[in-house]
């Protein structure tokens, strides 16, 4: 956790993203996903991060 920033103290980071994200809802992750669909979000909203953060990078040095 960088300095500064709150973290999810009851739930696994990993969840936490996830729904924070509306990629699933808890009770969907509970019950209807597994660990690896799991794993597969968090991929997918990490190359989103990644990609919207190059992208303002690249916007900003034209």
């Amino acid at each position: 956790m960088r300095e500064g920033y709150a973290d999810y103290a009851n739930v696994p980071s990993i969840i936490g993203i996830i729904v924070a994200r509306r990629l699933a809802t808890l009770h969907e992750l509970q019950t209807v996903y597994s660990y690896r669909d799991a794993l597969d979000m968090a991929e997918i909203i990490v190359v989103q991060n990644y990609n919207e953060w190059l992208a303002m990078e690249n916007g900003r040095n034209g």
